[in-house]
């Protein structure tokens, strides 16, 4: 069964303050979908392509020379779709594409007046693809990371001693903090548009606080985001937001199929 292998969840935002004179409730709306890509075999994932995915998507799968690519691309879509179809009940997702824009972006191709008012953003691990639909109105960005052992010493060569300091008084090792902040950056430059073509120390936050059973990054020259990262099983789930927003992942700490990952260890080396 699909639903086995997924997790579909309109997530609980919330405004701290004022932000604007825009109607809250209308834009305080989002639906994340995460997919467990190693549960699901070529058969299925071909059935659920035929069954989710517009005309033009399924043409542009079909271009990728490499079947890890087709796979990524894909799963991607399924997961935008599924989130789609939680997010708008009154929408069918073959009848929706999601294209590319100027940045590789992608953005949400339909007729329907309420999908034209909605972002998307979409990233893959090996093992793990998630998908958020959101309002335009109100930017969000997410990133799925487990980051190679190879990767820890470029991330954390250009970092200062008081954010270092912060990690280890979170009890957090080199490889959860550079996982850490490589997601972060990542969802961030999504939101942004800009991907990693900056200089990364625009990204470095400077404050990392712990917040449930993650982490809030917030930054001094992007300080209307915050980003929250999460440890699911496998991967670090990190999501930008604006910095005044509120949102509730308690219904992640409380899934048992998708329980926090030992990848967050108390007990890891530190730094």
């Amino acid at each position: 069964m699909f639903a086995e292998n997924c997790v579909v969840q309109k997530l609980a935002l919330t405004l701290n303050g004022s932000f604007g004179g825009f109607g809250a409730p209308d834009i305080l709306k989002a639906t994340i979908a995460i997919i467990d890509r190693q549960r699901l075999g070529p058969q299925e994932i071909e059935s659920l392509a035929s069954r989710y995915l517009h005309t033009h998507e399924q043409q542009r799968r079909l271009s990728f020379e490499f079947p890890q690519r087709r796979d990524s691309f894909t799963i991607g879509r399924l997961a935008a779709k599924l989130a789609l179809k939680c997010h708008l009940d009154d929408v069918s997702p073959h009848d929706i594409a999601i294209g590319s824009g100027v940045f590789h972006q992608p953005i949400i191709m339909g007729t329907s007046v309420g999908c034209c008012e909605l972002g998307v953003s979409i990233s893959h691990s090996d093992e793990i693809c998630v998908a958020v639909i959101h309002h335009k109105g109100h930017p969000i960005g997410v990133d799925v990371e487990q980051l190679a052992e190879a990767d820890i010493v470029p991330v954390l060569s250009d970092i200062d001693a008081s954010l270092r300091q912060q990690f280890f008084e979170l009890s957090l090792n080199e490889h959860e903090a550079a996982s850490i902040l490589w997601c972060a950056r990542e969802s961030l430059g999504k939101v942004l548009t800009t991907g990693m073509t900056v200089p990364p120390k625009l990204y470095e936050p400077t404050l990392v606080s712990e917040v449930g059973a993650g982490v809030r990054l917030n930054y001094k020259t992007f300080t209307q985001y915050q980003t929250q990262v999460m440890p699911i099983d496998k991967a670090w789930l990190a999501i930008t937001l604006p910095a005044q927003t509120k949102i509730d992942f308690g219904w992640l700490e409380a899934l048992s199929s998708w329980r926090a990952s030992t990848i967050y260890s108390r007990s890891a080396r530190r730094f």
